[in-house]
């Protein structure tokens, strides 16, 4: 597998930087997938306490190993980031991104990431409720994909 050239991935790194703030600002529901903010990597959005909470999930292999700063593949079918600010912020307004869920990239430092085995929305659902607790409990029929 070619591995990816660091400047091209620190501009696609950016633009879903971009993404997420964008989405930020706009409507917060309980939960949300969107669409490729960039090649490969889609927005997940919820809500707590009437603020927005957006991951980026990367499904690309290549992004998936250059975000965890390893040449060995991991296991996992996709990889869903964070970054430090924007857990910092939610915490200033008590929404807690319990961060040690999350592994911090070594190559990219203040972005945490899951590993994630299957990127099916109920999948990502549950594992949105275990990194952020304040995720209010629903029924599961009302998942957006």
């Amino acid at each position: 597998m070619a591995r990816h050239i660091p400047s091209r991935f620190r501009s696609k790194l950016s633009e879903v930087q971009d993404a997420v703030q964008a989405a930020l600002a706009g409507n917060a529901r309980h939960f949300g997938i969107g669409g490729e903010a960039a090649s490969g990597v889609r927005l997940v959005a919820a809500e707590v306490d009437g603020h927005a909470v957006v991951l980026s999930l990367w499904t690309q292999p290549p992004d998936v190993v250059e975000l965890c700063g390893d040449a060995a593949y991991p296991a996992a079918g996709a990889l869903l980031a964070v970054d430090e600010p924007q857990a910092r912020s939610l915490s200033e307004k008590g929404v807690l991104v319990d961060l040690s869920q999350f592994t911090r990239s070594e190559a990219y430092p203040g972005v945490y990431y899951a590993l994630v085995d299957h990127a099916s929305p109920a999948q990502l659902h549950k594992l949105l409720h275990r990194l952020i607790p304040q995720l209010e409990p629903h029924d599961d029929r009302t998942l957006i994909a």
